[in-house]
């Protein structure tokens, strides 16, 4: 087994910064780290070896994010190593390229623990006001013109049971998004702006994180990422309204129908489908399978 904290020391004398302590914060897709020096604390990305984002992702994410604390808007800053650079790559005990970003750490609890209508509005008006900011198109990172846009294989149809289903809902939301995609200019984009991606700051306010899934798109597809997000919950549709009321607080709504709207939604769970089977370790879930089954036969039927 790699030992990443290894990978995370190494990954720390490129940075200018004295190191007092390392200690793992959470681990998903990525590993973060705690580091913690005489002054103020920092986030470590520690990136899989998996690499599913474009080689020019995290230079991107930099670019944007530094971007935004510069006119003052409250996301981490990314920390350059002292060559300048974004990122570090580190060889973990296989030999295996990792991508290592640090950032400032966010003081503050993670608006995941107590998402309701109310946190839902607010991040509605987040998301408004990262449209408003977007950096350059002409940046090396993926197009969400795709309903599979990772750099991993289409496994939908190996779903036992559902793969028929989920691959001609597939075909038919892809037909929705070369409309959306036809004829307009798209932006950088967020990509993930759910509720696990935002801490709430005492005194400061909801504070996005995790720029890393940045694609450029169009915020009808931003949006619909974010209303897939509520899509097991009871209340989905008082979340999507206060979502919807606080984004058109500051922005104009996507002047989308009510169907691309529904369509981008359930792109996005299949999209999300995917990364899941070409990543687990093990069989998923059933009752995760049945669900997004249904969701495909739904929107097939209309």
């Amino acid at each position: 087994m790699v030992d990443e904290r290894a990978v995370a020391l190494a990954a720390m004398e490129s940075f200018p910064v004295e190191v007092r302590r390392v200690t793992r914060a959470a681990q998903s897709f990525n590993t973060i780290y705690r580091v913690e020096t005489a002054g103020p604390s920092y986030a470590l990305r520690v990136g899989p070896t998996l690499q599913i984002h474009a080689a020019g992702t995290a230079a991107a994410e930099a670019e944007w994010q530094r971007a935004l604390v510069a006119e003052g808007f409250a996301v981490p800053d990314v920390v350059l190593t002292s060559s300048g650079e974004p990122m570090v790559l580190v060889d973990d005990a296989d030999g295996r390229a990792r991508t290592c970003v640090l950032f400032s750490w966010i003081h503050g609890r993670s608006m995941r623990t107590r998402l309701g209508p109310a946190r839902a509005r607010l991040l509605g008006r987040l998301m408004a006001l990262l449209h408003d900011h977007p950096v350059r198109r002409d940046v090396d990172v993926l197009h969400a013109d795709k309903v599979l846009y990772w750099l991993l294989p289409d496994r939908l149809g190996d779903v036992p049971e559902h793969g028929k289903v989920l691959t001609e809902a597939r075909d038919s939301v892809q037909a929705l998004i070369d409309e959306v995609w036809a004829g307009h200019e798209p932006q950088l984009i967020h990509g993930d702006l759910t509720a696990a991606n935002v801490i709430e700051v005492p005194g400061v306010g909801p504070v996005p994180i995790d720029f890393q899934d940045l694609v450029i798109g169009f915020p009808e597809q931003d949006i619909s990422f974010t209303l897939a997000s509520f899509g097991r919950r009871d209340d989905r549709e008082e979340m999507i309204q206060a979502f919807r009321a606080g984004y058109t607080e500051l922005r104009t709504w996507p002047d989308v129908s009510e169907k691309t709207m529904r369509g981008l939604i359930v792109a996005r769970g299949l999209h999300q489908l995917n990364l899941s089977l070409a990543t687990a370790e093990g069989p998923l879930p059933q009752d995760y399978l049945d669900y997004h089954g249904a969701k495909a036969t739904a929107w097939l039927q209309g």
